[in-house]
């Protein structure tokens, strides 16, 4: 599919890749979007201090909240690499700022035979 893409789009492909922050598609910034989705993903958990909450998404959101916890702008979109099924645990102190306890765990998945050995 990339391929495809960077054949049929090479322009907004490599934009896409170089710089994702300002990739704009159909009028708007995906990349952007998603920042704001994790914000306010943040907000809500952070209403409902000593819960614990599982948030299962795809690899860009759990990129997204991962960078927006770290206070990490949509410029570093490609900063931190996650995979599809990797664990981030965090932990949120009384002022709301994260504390990250693990990053992409995958072992998980190399037991479960997701990926081969």
């Amino acid at each position: 599919m990339a391929a495809d893409a960077k054949q049929i789009y090479p322009k907004e492909y490599t934009i896409w890749r170089e710089d994702p922050a300002n990739f704009i598609m159909n009028g708007r910034y995906p990349v952007r979007d998603l920042w704001k989705a994790a914000k306010d993903c943040w907000k809500e958990m952070l209403l409902s201090p000593g819960e614990s909450f599982l948030v299962v998404t795809h690899k860009s959101l759990l990129r997204a909240l991962t960078c927006t916890a770290l206070g990490l702008g949509p410029e570093r979109f490609r900063s931190i690499d996650i995979n599809n099924g990797g664990i981030c645990v965090f932990n949120f102190n009384v002022r709301g700022e994260a504390m990250l306890d693990a990053l992409n765990t995958t072992a998980h998945m190399y037991s479960d035979h997701v990926y081969p050995g």
